[in-house]
């Protein structure tokens, strides 16, 4: 009798103890996920307010968080958020933030870090102030050339050849080869380029390509626009719009449609690039007979020169022409046209650049025939 009593008095103590330890356990899983909700959090260390960013730079955002895995990050400024990173490891605790040309700027922006997905409830972080985004002081062309979508090079990118065109503009007389020289040469003075500068320029007996060949580059080089678009801060550079990556695709800009060159060129120098003295630039280039578009009678069509009697006359017309009424009519150089018809030729006249008509396009030609009376500009290439 006594050892049944004992037996179940045994019994009763152990589904206490049973019962007690289960209550423990469920208290304790209960307070594991209390404490675990209760001291999940993120804090945002940096940026957190006050800085300056600039575009085309790579920043680190940096957090500290507990009890969450995975994190997202956004950028905002009044509206709807910008993603920067989303799914991202909560222990890396940072994240290399490249801030991309093209990204809005100004003042007023926040980051925000978070428990990702987001859910209402989750833990987040801003920055305690703004910050604000700001165009970099270019310490390369890259952002410059993204911006124009269209190449920018360094100055101090070996073997670049400067190329500018006269603001002036001359009749044919130049007074020679020479004298044109001194005219790219001055401009250049006045301008603050610095350097030895000669002119794109052929005559009678030297072709331009020719002229350029003696120089001590040669044609070498990568032709950009001689005035600088933006200065480089961290180095006494400047950048400077890409024009032809050789002197083949320097000369293909003569004879390019209008459309292609519209993309080439910045649009001042494209307007000038119209209406440029050249003479006979190579080979292929007329010795005589140019036609004259501007003349009204046959004879005022057609000069016999292409170069302005090797940039020496700024008239219209050669001496003796009109020819006054009662006297003798002098004898005028003459031509044939392309039909085969003899006529003479009183114009004084040069090749320039121009625009022609070609196949319901428009293109450019280095073989337009101008009267020599007409200003044109010049171009100039550094030495």
């Amino acid at each position: 009798m006594q050892g049944s009593i004992l037996e179940k008095f045994t019994i009763e103590r152990s589904l206490i103890f049973i019962l007690i330890g289960a209550v423990l356990v469920v208290f304790i899983f209960i307070f594991y996920l209390l404490y675990s909700h209760l001291s999940k959090n993120i804090q945002l260390l940096t940026p957190n307010g006050g800085e300056e960013l600039e575009i085309g730079k790579t920043y680190e955002i940096i957090w500290k968080a507990h009890g969450i895995e995975r994190v997202g990050i956004v950028l905002f400024k009044g509206g709807e958020p910008k993603w920067i990173a989303r799914n991202i490891s909560a222990k890396a605790e940072k994240y290399e933030w490249k801030i991309y040309p093209g990204q809005d700027y100004g003042d007023d922006y926040w980051i925000a870090v978070f428990e990702y997905p987001w859910r209402k409830g989750n833990k987040i972080d801003y920055s305690d102030r703004a910050f604000a985004i700001v165009y970099s002081e270019l310490s390369s062309c890259d952002t410059l050339s993204i911006k124009n979508e269209w190449p920018y090079l360094p100055s101090d990118l070996p073997n670049l050849r400067r190329v500018f065109i006269t603001e002036e503009r001359f009749s044919g007389n130049l007074e020679g080869l020479e004298g044109a020289d001194q005219k790219c040469q001055k401009a250049a003075d006045e301008q603050g380029l610095g350097g030895k500068w000669q002119a794109f320029l052929g005559s009678d007996k030297e072709l331009a390509v020719k002229r350029l060949e003696k120089t001590l580059r040669g044609t070498d080089g990568v032709f950009v626009l001689a005035f600088p678009e933006a200065e480089l801060t961290n180095r006494k550079a400047t950048c400077h719009r890409l024009l032809a990556r050789d002197f083949n695709s320097f000369l293909a800009l003569f004879s390019d449609s209008l459309v292609i060159n519209q993309k080439k060129l910045e649009s001042d120098f494209l307007e000038k690039f119209k209406n440029i003295w050249l003479g006979r630039i190579n080979e292929k280039s007329r010795k005589n007979c140019t036609f004259i578009s501007e003349g009204r009678e046959l004879a005022e069509k057609y000069s016999f020169t292409t170069t302005c009697q090797n940039w020496t006359q700024g008239v219209r017309f050669v001496e003796g022409y009109p020819v006054p009424v009662g006297r003798v009519k002098p004898s005028f150089p003459t031509c044939y046209t392309p039909q085969g018809m003899l006529t003479e030729a009183v114009v004084v006249g040069g090749l320039s650049t121009g625009l022609i008509e070609k196949e319901k396009d428009i293109i450019f030609t280095p073989y337009k025939g101008k009267s020599c009376e007409v200003a044109q500009s010049l171009l100039c290439i550094e030495e």
